[in-house]
């Protein structure tokens, strides 16, 4: 993620190995402006700088942020020694998870709203809500501090 821009986006797609073949599809299938978080632990040196340069090619055409966890542009947290550990590293996208019920996880039990409200008011940038994230879900916790939602399954849902 480039420094400069100041902008975050509203959306954020996780791109991981969960979403197969169908990843590129679901990139070039998002709005424009949105972002793109890249996990993909499994894969490494050339297969993974191929899949950043591709999504890359598909960011720059329709102005999307991409934001690779492997490179330390982003974290995702859990709890307040995982948060305090992204705040120390001045970590630029810091992602709370899980605030809903989710598919990908259906054993974490979700964070209770208000413990997720002081972990936004603690983190005082950019905070991102993940776990059975949509667009409905975040207008119920933006007032609470988070900046924007991300997600797997609400990509692919809005495609089906």
């Amino acid at each position: 993620m480039k420094r400069r821009q100041t902008r975050l986006p509203r959306q954020w797609l996780i791109a991981d190995d969960r979403m197969g073949a169908d990843l590129l599809n679901a990139v070039s299938a998002l709005p424009r402006g949105s972002g793109v978080l890249v996990l993909f632990r499994d894969r490494a040196g050339p297969e993974r700088r191929k899949i950043l340069q591709q999504f890359r090619r598909v960011a720059a055409a329709k102005g999307l942020m991409i934001a690779d966890e492997g490179a330390g542009a982003a974290a995702r947290v859990h709890n307040l020694p995982e948060l305090r550990r992204a705040l120390l590293a001045r970590v630029s996208l810091i992602l709370l998870s899980p605030v809903f019920p989710t598919r990908s996880h259906p054993d974490w039990i979700p964070l209770p709203r208000m413990r997720a409200a002081a972990y936004a008011r603690l983190a005082r940038r950019r905070l991102i809500a993940l776990g059975g994230m949509n667009e409905r879900r975040f207008a119920q916790l933006e007032a609470l501090g988070f900046q924007a939602w991300a997600g797997i399954d609400a990509w692919r849902q809005s495609r089906e």
